[in-house]
């Protein structure tokens, strides 16, 4: 068994780093017929530039407005003032280049996009564009591939058809972690793309690959995800879960993978896990951009699971740390959700904003009550009725071509009602968070988990509200390797990396009556005082896909510098 869960793992993590990194480049069968006759227009519309063949924008020069080539290659230093439009033509920015407006590619390859400024969209299209030239303006040509779109309704039929299918899934259903070794997601996936929208059948079984296979352990869950979206730029979305799945707790701090890899490698997990069974239905409506506003509506099972014994790479011999007891009960939860994200690419994003904010309300029934550490309030056993909110804000700048200032706030906790229950409380302590700190330190917990008045098994975070901000200066790092002539086309090929400068501040706190030898627990109207908040300074150097950083903290002068590593970004 220990065989076979080494080989799913390697197996579902490099798909993970595969899904991960996602190619932002458009590269389909055919280009759509939308997209050639866009580009058409754009190329026969008033121009500051429009050229066929070679065209080179030298360091001093502007030009006021759009620039249009056909046939390249481009190469810009200089800047634009407007659109840049590259048909059947590569692109070459230098370090210097701005572009002001968007930067539309068909049927090229793009050099420089991550040093050069680019204030718009980006889009890349890499099959060319056939077309007939008639004087100075293009027409796109009739291509097999937009003739067959264009020739009746059983025509469209079947390339809606091609967009529409089914396969056998077999992937990673979440971190690697304590208690099940590697979920796998094992079952079939069902989708349809239509005029009218999409519709999407997910059916899994999820298998926990630290498992005695025995029919009297839970060693098999199921994930079935239905969703219909109504509209294709926007519109509404209707969606249903049934699940009996295990869920991590803070899963805003670490990415999947990342949480992954430092437990099967390091025998480190920095998550906790209680189990959910139960049903989900979901309403609401989104904007293709990227804005959706969901509310939802279930009635679940909550568990609690001990640690199980993982394999993992290293450090064998050290023991897991024990997973905390969660409070057990059955709970009906509606939430209101939504998510605003502008960014420019959610992988390398260089400007936009991501702001994911969800409001809880919880009502039902506690059987039995986790134990908490004092002066931490418990949840009773019988009815309880809580409000919980949540938000993730960011802000990505990019200040100049090769430089970018961030920003991040993270705030959440209890609103009105009964103490939260144990599994909805925070803790901002950890890699994902204060990387100056140790995760779950005796010396800090008091501040960043609200864990003062005793022991309890796992260390789970215990505060009823948190608050965390994060800014980041990020400044390119050029490792020119070679220089390439090839005639008069002179391109310097290089391997780019970005320095990282950035500090954090944040704490958690209870909510309750105050006393003059509790430090962690605040009216409910009142915020900690700002010199209580942790503070930490750190600097890295970031290679797009892997990262690594030091961080020290500021608060506490003893503290040792942390090192760490992070899958792509931060934040």
């Amino acid at each position: 068994m220990r065989r076979l869960t080494c080989a799913l793992v390697a197996a579902a993590l490099s798909s993970t780093a595969a899904a991960q990194e996602r190619d932002t480049m458009i590269d389909r069968t055919g280009l759509p017929r939308d997209v050639a006759r866009e580009a058409a227009r754009l190329f026969n519309e008033t121009a500051a530039l429009r050229s066929i063949g070679r065209v080179e924008i030298d360091e001093v020069r502007v030009i006021d407005g759009d620039v249009a080539v056909l046939n390249g290659p481009l190469f810009i230093s200089g800047r634009v003032r407007g659109r840049v439009l590259a048909i059947n033509s590569d692109v070459i920015l230098r370090p210097t280049a701005r572009i002001d407006g968007d930067l539309v590619v068909v049927g090229g390859e793009v050099e420089g996009r991550h040093t050069a400024f680019i204030g718009g969209e980006i889009r890349i299209y890499r099959q060319q564009l056939q077309y007939a030239l008639d004087g100075e303006r293009i027409t796109p040509e009739r291509t097999s591939t937009t003739a067959n779109e264009e020739n009746g309704w059983w025509r469209r039929w079947e390339r809606t058809h091609r967009r529409s299918g089914s396969k056998l899934q077999i992937a990673s259903a979440g971190a690697y972690n304590r208690l099940e070794g590697l979920p796998i997601n094992l079952g079939p996936q069902v989708f349809q793309n239509s005029d009218w929208g999409s519709a999407r059948l997910d059916a899994y079984a999820v298998l926990r690959t630290e498992t005695t296979l025995r029919a009297n352990n839970d060693d098999i869950g199921h994930n079935v995800n239905a969703e219909v979206k109504l509209g294709r730029r926007g519109g509404v979305l209707l969606g249903g879960r049934l699940f009996n799945v295990l869920e991590s707790t803070e899963s805003w701090q670490l990415t999947d993978l990342e949480a992954g890899l430092a437990s099967f490698l390091f025998r480190r997990d920095y998550r906790d896990y209680y189990e959910r069974r139960g049903g989900r239905v979901r309403a609401g409506f989104f904007v293709r951009r990227g804005t959706e506003v969901t509310v939802s509506y279930g009635d679940e099972r909550w568990g609690a699971r001990v640690a199980e014994n993982p394999f993992t790479l290293l450090r064998q011999s050290d023991g897991w740390r024990p997973n905390p007891v969660f409070d057990e009960g059955r709970v009906h939860l509606l939430n209101g959700t939504i998510r605003v994200d502008t960014r420019n690419d959610s992988d390398n994003p260089w400007s936009g904003w991501y702001v994911l904010a969800d409001l809880e309300n919880g009502f039902g029934k506690i059987a039995n009550p986790a134990p908490r550490a004092q002066p931490v309030t418990p949840a009773s056993a019988g009815a309880n009725r809580y409000a919980r909110g949540f938000v993730d804000l960011r802000r990505y700048n990019r200040v100049s071509p090769d430089a970018q200032l961030n920003f991040r706030v993270v705030a959440g906790g209890w609103l009105n009602g009964d103490p939260l229950p144990l599994q909805r409380r925070f803790a901002v302590d950890g890699p994902g968070a204060l990387p100056g700190y140790d995760f779950r330190s005796p010396s800090t917990s008091a501040a960043l988990a609200c864990s003062t008045g005793g022991y309890v098994a796992g260390l789970p975070g215990q505060c009823d509200r948190m608050a965390l901000a994060t800014v980041e200066y990020r400044g390119d790092l050029h490792f020119d390797l070679f220089t390439d002539w090839e005639g008069d086309h002179y391109m310097r090929r290089h391997s780019d990396g970005v320095w990282v400068f950035f500090a954090d501040a944040g704490r958690g706190w209870l909510v309750g009556t105050p006393s003059s030898i509790d430090s962690t627990t605040f009216q409910r109207d009142k915020l900690p005082p700002l010199s209580t908040f942790k503070t930490d300074l750190g600097l890295g150097v970031d290679f797009d896909v892997i990262g690594v950083y030091m961080a020290k903290a500021m608060a506490a002068p003893r503290e040792p510098i942390n090192f760490f590593v992070r899958i792509r970004h931060r934040f």
